[in-house]
């Protein structure tokens, strides 16, 4: 399996790109501002035929150039008012770059349960807190395989365990970061959703799973249940 991600040079929001192994079909994970050019760029030198883009929530950080690829484009159900005007739902001042080009294919994420690109099965956990319909979607490195990637590992950092073959992945967008979460505070936030979200992700997603965020470090869940004082918060009042 190969996990590309690629920075956005606006607010540092990760892009993937996911590859299952044997294969050249890929996923494109939450393309924000200004990184079509470097995923087609990826894209095309590798050799890969991209299938479907994938968004965790409905941020214009992580939707902005999701028209760019004419490709069907998945968002979580609650989230899904937000394509019609991503900047309409936001404060006036935050940042943005040119007009809004809302993608042809928007559907909502079709099932719990999804295989948008072959080889790569994933499950959807809704987890509500930072917009209505923010999700994280897990997968996992198959038997046998291994995994190339230019993303920060669990075990580069002190307390994480290193990354083997069958873990768990989940891609988290702005649910989990490295030692914080989502801010709520934005129109469709909910502090109350949030710590309720961080609650049963605790109780229901393995302490094993390597987490990708959308901003900042690659992480690993036991050690933010353990370090993050969000989620020990969550965990303490429910």
């Amino acid at each position: 399996m190969r996990i590309e991600r690629i920075e956005s040079t606006i607010m540092a929001e990760n892009a993937y790109v996911i590859t299952p192994r044997d294969t050249n079909q890929s996923l494109i994970v939450d393309p924000g501002f200004r990184t079509a050019e470097p995923i087609e760029a990826y894209l095309q030198e590798n050799d890969l035929d991209a299938r479907a883009v994938l968004l965790t929530h409905g941020h214009p950080d992580h939707v902005w150039d999701a028209a760019a690829f004419d490709l069907p484009v998945y968002v979580p159900g609650p989230d899904l008012y937000r394509m019609d005007d991503p900047m309409a739902h936001l404060p006036k001042g935050f940042v943005s770059v040119g007009e809004w080009v809302k993608p042809a294919q928007i559907e909502t994420i079709p099932s719990q349960i999804m295989e948008l690109v072959d080889g790569l099965p994933i499950l959807m956990i809704p987890a509500p807190g930072h917009t209505e319909g923010s999700a994280i979607f897990l997968t996992a490195i198959p038997g046998g395989d291994n995994l190339d990637t230019n993303a920060e590992l669990p075990g580069t950092r002190t307390g994480m365990e290193p990354l083997q073959t069958d873990q768990p992945l989940a891609l988290v967008g702005d649910v989990i970061f490295a030692g914080s979460v989502g801010r709520t505070d934005l129109p469709g936030g909910d502090e109350t959703q949030m710590r309720h979200s961080l609650r049963t992700l605790a109780n229901s997603v393995d302490p094993k799973t390597w987490m990708l965020p959308g901003h900042g470090p690659a992480t690993h869940w036991a050690h933010e249940q353990q370090a993050n004082p969000y989620v020990r918060r969550a965990k303490e009042l429910g």
